[in-house]
């Protein structure tokens, strides 16, 4: 099963998930990012079970995130597929705070084009 394509990423706020960054997958190779943030990393996938690993750089200044103000930090996705969408949790590595994970979700949104 394939997960090449185009994928939002959303986590849940007062108002419902909320939609915080667009993504790339293709062949294990994960890029994303919005006005304020990219990420780099990888994917893996055994069955239904998603594993991402991201290095993520807030290149606007520093962010809160997990608790944490900080302009780098690393995170790990692990959860589910289920149709177009990949429900789980995102870890930060090495956390100093106890909020250190939050329920997350990826919704596919295109194919990538090839050439």
């Amino acid at each position: 099963m394939s997960l090449n394509g185009v994928w939002a990423l959303e986590v849940p706020s007062v108002y419902g998930w909320e939609r915080i960054s667009t993504a790339f997958w293709e062949k294990g190779r994960y890029l994303g990012g919005n006005a304020n943030f990219y990420s780099q990393g990888n994917y893996k996938i055994k069955g239904k079970n998603v594993a991402i690993s991201l290095n993520i750089i807030h290149h606007s200044g520093n962010a809160t995130v997990f608790g944490e103000k900080q302009k780098k930090f690393s995170v790990e996705f692990s959860g589910k597929k289920k149709k177009n969408m990949i429900s789980g949790h995102i870890y930060l590595k090495n956390a100093h705070s106890s909020v250190a994970s939050y329920p997350t979700r990826f919704i596919r949104l295109a194919d990538i084009v090839q050439k």
